[in-house]
């Protein structure tokens, strides 16, 4: 009987164990590999000028000179208008 029992607790001792590794993993990636705040948006509101306009939206050029695509606006090109935008997909074009 006391066999038994030391096989029952090795055998939770080995599932906690597989289970804590599986968690530490899952931490590792979330934190390092694919760090999940890069899925929340930065939203920056800036004086932008408006380069071009299609049915899509309006590209626009930031002040420090990035080309970013806006919702629809009314706007015409040349013209500078507040617009809100992720400021990350800023910063992910100053990585490449």
């Amino acid at each position: 009987m006391l066999n038994t029992g030391l096989r029952s607790i090795r055998y939770m001792n080995e599932r906690l164990l597989i289970f804590g590794g599986i968690a530490a993993a899952i931490a590792v990636m979330t934190t390092i590999v694919f760090p999940f705040w890069n899925l929340i948006p930065n939203m920056v509101t800036e004086t932008v000028t408006v380069k071009a306009v299609d049915q899509g939206g309006c590209y626009v050029q930031t002040h420090d000179g990035f080309v970013i695509k806006i919702p629809p606006c009314n706007a015409q090109p040349g013209q500078n208008i507040t617009a809100t935008f992720d400021g990350k997909v800023r910063d992910r074009e100053k990585q490449i």
